[in-house]
């Protein structure tokens, strides 16, 4: 089966690395003479996970070409190490031993849910990342054949679109960090403080 090829354009990705939000990717158009090197950054941060690619170079110098690739690397990862830096709280991932089973039959919306680190990249493998508060989607309803569960992250605040089988289990209260907690005190607080739409006055 002939493998299919990634390409941005008409460049073919020969090259691609992943970190932090984005990933860094080299191409090459072996039929353009004038511009055959091209490095862009992709991204992913939409809720359709559609890629979407910005500081888009192209040239003829491959030596340059790569040169600009490693650097937009090394600058993603000095900004990774400055954002982990900024984190004052603990960074220890959690593990399944502090997870209760999200059974088939268990609603988990307004539940803290852990994702299992493995579905997230290496670098962000950290109870910081792991702890999302579930609000909505058909899968925090049991037995519902949808799964997407949009949560909202308990440190940063940023919502997201997980799938139900994304997560380890529900958080089990002995193991709540005190951040979280008093996190998911203040969300709770504006939430209740937000006037509710007409048709949820009953």
């Amino acid at each position: 089966m002939e493998e299919i090829k990634r390409m941005v354009d008409k460049y073919e990705v020969v090259q691609a690395i992943s970190i932090g939000k984005v990933e860094v990717l080299l191409g090459i158009d072996e039929t353009n003479a004038e511009r055959p090197y091209m490095v862009s950054t992709c991204t992913r941060n939409n809720s359709l996970g559609v890629e979407q690619f910005y500081a888009f170079a192209a040239g003829a110098d491959y030596l340059e070409a790569v040169h600009d690739f490693v650097s937009r690397v090394q600058w993603e990862l000095e900004d990774l190490k400055e954002e982990r830096a900024s984190v004052k709280v603990p960074l220890s991932p959690l593990t399944q031993a502090q997870c209760q089973p999200i059974r088939e039959d268990m609603r988990i919306d307004n539940q803290v849910v852990v994702i299992r680190p493995e579905r997230l990249r290496p670098e962000y493998r950290t109870a910081v990342n792991q702890l999302v508060l579930a609000l909505s989607g058909f899968g925090i309803s049991a037995y519902s054949r949808g799964r997407a569960v949009y949560v909202i992250n308990l440190y940063t605040g940023e919502e997201a679109r997980w799938n139900r089988e994304d997560f380890m289990g529900l958080l089990k209260p002995e193991h709540m960090p005190a951040w979280a907690q008093e996190k998911l005190e203040q969300h709770q607080a504006v939430t209740q403080q937000k006037p509710k739409r007409r048709d949820e006055v009953r």
